[in-house]
């Protein structure tokens, strides 16, 4: 009863505040993510970041021993960069897809390449919900007009793999696609 009282007040939080895997961000506990300014919202990218160090920053952080907060946090970060630019969520997404290849028994490179995609899905939703101004709106290449790859496979797969602690991530993903469908039904 109390998870799905839980899950209730999640998808209600959810429906309001945005997409979760990219309106809320994850506490790194002073751990080193990709540049990000400190902002009142969800979009922090810093103008003078180099993008053409993405790919390369992002795998940089996702060692072995990155915590989960960090992960989800730099993939968060990611995502928003990318939403501007398709080649860089091409690069990034290619290079996950290649790691999770070349370690078939690595729960991290699947979790890593799945929660990517379902974050990169979810800055469709900012552009479908008008969340950014005319001049934004313009830059975004996240668009939401195709669905893309499907993460949960890959986060099942982490889960398989015996990753632990993925009922929060699940729960944002199921009650984020749960609200789109709900409000794309209301149209």
């Amino acid at each position: 009863m109390f998870k799905l009282f839980s899950l209730s007040l999640l998808a209600a939080a959810t429906v309001l505040a945005g997409p979760p895997l990219i309106c809320d961000s994850f506490e790194t506990g002073g751990a080193k993510s990709l540049p990000w300014r400190n902002v009142n919202g969800w979009d922090g990218t810093d103008p003078a970041y180099r993008t053409s160090q993405l790919v390369d920053d992002t795998m940089r952080i996702l060692t072995p021993t990155a915590p989960l907060n960090l992960r989800m946090e730099t993939l968060r970060r990611a995502a928003i960069y990318a939403a501007r630019d398709a080649r860089l969520g091409s690069s990034l997404s290619a290079r996950l897809m290649e790691r999770m290849t070349d370690h078939p028994n690595d729960a991290w490179a699947f979790f890593d390449g799945g929660f990517f995609v379902e974050a990169v899905r979810q800055t469709a939703f900012i552009y479908r919900y008008e969340m950014l101004s005319p001049a934004e709106r313009e830059t975004w290449v996240q668009r939401g007009e195709r669905l893309g790859r499907d993460g949960l496979p890959w986060l099942d797969k982490a889960r398989q793999l015996g990753m632990k602690g993925l009922d929060g991530v699940y729960a944002r993903i199921e009650a984020y696609r749960l609200a789109d469908l709900k409000h794309h039904g209301a149209r």
